[in-house]
């Protein structure tokens, strides 16, 4: 038997031990009114003492516990209103693309971790009792990869976490301590550290020694431990805006190569969160943690200062007594009724004769004929038998009952939701009987925004540093739907493509109601502007987009195939110059065909493709234009490799096409097809060409334009349309066939 005193000299173990003890002292008072609370809400309503003596009595004790609907209208409405979380650049080195990416990576991380559970688990927890918590944790993607990911897990027992008492932030990012304990039985202990001492034996050193609440006889306490250390450093401010710590610093010979020069230097001091897990007897598992901050993120309900001590409360609290009082009186009302007396019979003497068990058990049995007879015991002639009706409950009790009630109601904020709504009240009224309940309770919603704000911070510190490696991640865009991005993506030239590591980003939290909802709104605004046709032409598309509808994604998909504008969206990486040219021409192809229709005009589409299969020369020019114009919005900046400009080539294929499309309306599948197979073909064969007039040294847009532009001879057909001078054109006469 080793010996436990030198096992739990650690100063770690024994700081953890000491500030389990100092948490639990100072919180002992909201834990125990936590508890009550959350057994309160559970239907434990009645105090034990008078339970107990009704029970002698036989004497009922009724639970008709209104407290859940209300709970469960304000734990609700925060599921349809879920905060989520944006993030944007604060300085020169994030990319607006970029933040888009890590926003992406972030819901990417909501949804693979079921973070609603997360954020519902604890929310439910503050709205009942006052508090409740989520962490946030790396872990390696699959047993056998070495990539790591980033989950939000739910904290399922908020009474297992001992939390900062220094903290005062609502959201705990200045905590600098935390605690989250479990009871283990020892023979799964000795199954998870084989090595470890299970504490067989264990004897407390002292009388009142802190150790000996860790250990049972059949249960020892396993505590993640989370501190924070500052060390001292030196920080370092070079020429090119970089800030580095000293001993981060690279070498003197790189700085030179690099044109860099060092500027300023000043004390400083670098923050790192140290992570152990660990018994009161020995260390077992210890890391430093990636991050700044410590990944246990409380949500809390309400909570005021009082004589330097914090007091949590939650929707419950103050709501136990009219709820106590709504048991006694129901159960008093029902008492009273219970207990009444049995409506009795008026008989004169005599008139039960040969039927006295029927009279006996009259209030007994349901009998469906009572016999009696006509005259007293004297002879006489007697009047039928008569009912006489009990008493009604005291109407004090039924008033009590009401009133209780309401006060419900005050206590909570919240009008009773069993109550039936008056049929006439307007939408208006509706919506403003909701907001008020709303304001009310609006402290529970803006401190769990708070929270998943502080989630998100945690996520953009730990993303440069759990993606800091070029891989393939899947992420989510705003409206729900998955895609895969590649991070860190080393090009040829040296170049990365969507570098997560660098930059900084902050969080802006997106509060109301989810896309969903927020598409349906959408749907509503367009649908009076989609009754105007011009409207309709040109964003129908997206009307279709937000509808929930099966087919509604195919309808917009085919909307958008016949409108050149929806080709040119905004992720497209074509110049705004060329972007403005295609759409300008696009609208004076369309509007010309519109008034050669209003004249009449036989217009022979067969004619106008063959021309343009003719001039293959010509088209070639113009793609090549085209292609220099997408690479190049400065000939000092024009590097590209041949994989780059075949890619390229392909998008200006594509959008080339959505010019040409309104002259080839009429044309049949077969020819269209065809004629497109052999673009296609001619495109990627210029495309090594194309790649090499690039790196030209003259001006390939300006003059490449005009040049195409002057030699385009147009086809043979019957009738031509001068089109006007398009930008970057002027005085180049350009004639489009119709």
């Amino acid at each position: 038997m080793s010996d436990y005193q030198d096992q739990s000299s650690d100063p770690r173990i024994q700081d953890a031990i000491k500030f389990l003890k100092l948490v639990g002292e100072a919180d002992s008072n909201n834990r125990q009114e936590g508890l009550q609370d959350l057994k309160f809400a559970a239907g434990d309503q009645w105090p034990v003492e008078i339970q107990n003596s009704r029970n002698i009595e036989a004497r009922p004790c009724l639970t008709i516990n209104k407290l859940d609907p209300y709970i469960r209208q304000v734990t609700n409405q925060q599921r349809q209103q879920r905060p989520r979380i944006k993030v944007h650049p604060v300085n020169n080195e994030g990319d607006l693309k970029i933040a888009q990416v890590i926003e992406g990576i972030t819901r990417h991380i909501e949804v693979n971790s079921n973070a609603d559970t997360a954020y519902d688990t604890a929310f439910d927890y503050a709205v009942r009792m006052g508090w409740g918590y989520w962490r946030v944790i790396t872990d390696y993607v699959r047993e056998d990869s070495f990539d790591q990911e980033i989950f939000i897990e739910p904290i399922d027992n908020p009474f297992s976490v001992y939390f900062d008492p220094n903290s005062v932030a609502p959201d705990g990012s200045d905590a600098e301590k935390c605690l989250v304990t479990t009871m283990v039985a020892k023979e799964k202990f000795r199954q998870m550290y084989p090595d470890a001492d299970d504490g067989v034996g264990f004897l407390p050193r002292a009388t009142g020694d802190d150790t000996a609440e860790w250990i049972s006889k059949e249960d020892i306490r396993v505590a993640e431990y989370f501190y924070i250390v500052r060390e001292k450093a030196e920080l370092v401010l070079l020429s090119d805006g970089m800030k580095v710590f000293a001993d981060k610093l690279p070498p003197a010979e790189v700085l030179a190569d690099a044109g860099v020069v060092e500027v300023s230097r000043r004390p400083s001091w670098r923050r790192k969160v140290k992570w152990c897990k660990l018994t009161a007897m020995q260390i077992l598992e210890e890391k430093e943690w990636p991050g700044r901050w410590i990944p246990i993120i409380p949500c809390y309900g309400a909570q005021v200062v009082i004589e330097g001590k914090r007091k949590k409360y939650g929707l419950v609290r103050f709501a136990k007594d009219p709820q106590r009082m709504y048991n006694f009186w129901r159960t008093s009302m029902t008492e009273s009724i219970a207990l009444a007396p049995k409506a009795k019979w008026l008989l004169a003497e005599g008139q039960d004769e040969g039927h006295e068990n029927e009279w006996a058990l009259a209030n007994i049995k349901s009998t469906p004929v009572l016999r009696y007879k006509q005259r007293d015991i004297n002879g006489e002639p007697a009047q039928p038998p008569q009912r006489l009706q009990p008493e009604p409950p005291p109407v004090g009790i039924m008033e009590a009952a009401a009133e209780v009630n309401n006060d419900l109601q005050t206590v909570m904020g919240i009008f009773d939701p069993s109550q039936q709504l008056p049929g006439n009240m307007s939408g208006k009224a509706l919506m403003g009987q909701q907001n008020q309940v709303d304001l009310s309770n609006f402290h529970f919603y803006d401190n769990m925004t708070r929270s998943i704000k502080h989630t998100g911070k945690i996520i953009l510190d730990l993303v440069p540093k759990i993606y800091d490696t070029q891989r393939v991640l899947r992420i989510i865009g705003v409206d729900g739907k998955p895609d895969m991005v590649t991070v860190n993506e080393v090009q040829a030239t040296g170049e990365v493509l969507n570098n997560v590591t660098v930059g900084e980003y902050d969080v802006v939290m997106d509060t109301g109601p989810g896309y969903n909802s927020k598409r349906q709104q959408a749907v509503e605004a367009m649908l009076p502007l989609m009754a105007q046709n011009e409207v309709f032409q040109v964003a129908g598309d997206l009307m279709f987009r937000n509808m929930d509808f099966p087919g509604a994604d195919v309808i917009a998909d085919r909307l958008a195939a016949m409108n050149p504008l929806a080709q040119i969206d905004e992720k497209s990486d074509i110049p705004p110059k060329v972007q403005m040219m295609l759409m300008q021409l696009q609208k004076t192809v369309q509007d010309q065909q519109n008034q050669m229709a209003a004249m009449g005009l036989d217009i022979k589409y067969k004619g106008t493709v063959e021309g343009i299969k003719q001039d293959g020369e010509t088209r070639r020019e113009l793609m090549r234009t085209m292609a220099k114009a997408h690479n190049t919005e400065t000939m000092a900046e024009v590097r590209v490799n041949d994989q780059n400009t075949r890619a390229i080539t392909s998008q200006n294929k594509t959008e080339i096409e959505a010019v040409v499309k309104l002259l080839l309306a009429q044309m049949s599948p077969n020819e269209l097809a065809s004629m497109i197979a052999r673009m296609n073909a001619e495109q990627y064969a210029f495309a090594d060409v194309a790649a090499s007039d690039i790196h030209e040294g003259s001006s390939p847009f300006t003059q490449g334009i005009q040049g195409v532009m002057a030699n385009m001879t147009p086809p043979q057909v019957p009738q031509q349309v001068a089109m006007p001078p398009q930008p970057g054109m002027e005085g180049q006469p350009m004639n489009v066939v119709q």
